[in-house]
C-alpha cells in the first residue's frame, strides 16, 4: 500500500497549477498525495510544506 504525505501550499504566487498533480492547489490548501510525489513538491521549498507528523 503506497504511503500518502499531506502537503499545504504556501507559495506566495498564491494559487498553484501542478502538472504532476493534474490539478489547481488554492493557496493555503493541504492535499494528500503518494509520497513519490509529494517529495518532489516539497523539495520545492517556497512553494509547499509538509503537514502533520508522516
Amino acid at each position: 500500500m503506497a504511503q500518502n504525505i499531506k502537503i499545504r501550499n504556501i507559495s506566495p504566487l498564491g494559487d498553484l497549477d501542478v502538472p504532476l498533480l493534474g490539478q489547481i492547489v488554492k493557496y493555503g490548501e493541504t492535499v494528500s498525495i503518494p509520497k513519490a510525489a509529494a517529495d518532489k513538491l516539497l523539495a520545492q521549498d517556497q512553494n509547499f510544506e509538509q503537514v502533520g507528523g508522516n
